[in-house]
């Protein structure tokens, strides 16, 4: 009988550390987690290590989150491969941050514009290049989840 071959999914797991908030700072809250310099790792405390397959701390800025992470998921989208951005966590740990969900006007330079603005630009602009080559169907869906008490 040959022997199968392993499928391997290409999930990858990515941990944004969002800036503290001017309130948090207001508070005299510090941050709690470091980052490893030079590794996908996150250390919490002073012995709980986490690693990744990307970290961002928080002074990272979303452009390279989107540049990083984000960009080879459309390159595969647009060679026929479905992509899905998940952002997971809990209440006020920067989900709607990253994402750039929040009821917020980012003008079109802002550097706080998160990652489903920058993609909507990105796959449009991406369309329009094409669109002489290929025609395009666009179905998208957005889900965003919150206040659940269970």
């Amino acid at each position: 009988m040959p022997e199968e071959k392993e499928k391997t999914i290409p999930v990858r797991v990515v941990l944004r550390i969002r800036p503290l908030v001017p309130k948090e700072t207001g508070d005299g809250c510090k941050e709690c987690i470091r980052c490893v310099p030079g590794n996908a790792q996150v250390v919490i405390g002073d012995d709980k290590a986490f690693t990744y397959d990307y970290v961002f701390g928080s002074s990272s800025k979303q452009e390279d989150l989107y540049h990083e992470t984000v960009i080879p998921l459309l390159e595969g989208f647009f060679k026929g491969y479905n992509a899905t951005v998940l952002a997971y966590g809990q209440t006020g740990s920067g989900k709607t941050y990253s994402m750039g969900t929040a009821f917020t006007m980012c003008s079109e330079t802002s550097e706080e514009k998160g990652v489903i603005p920058r993609l909507i630009t990105t796959v449009f602009d991406w369309i329009d290049e094409r669109k002489d080559k290929t025609e395009f169907l666009l179905k998208a869906s957005f889900l965003e989840v919150w206040c659940i008490n269970i």
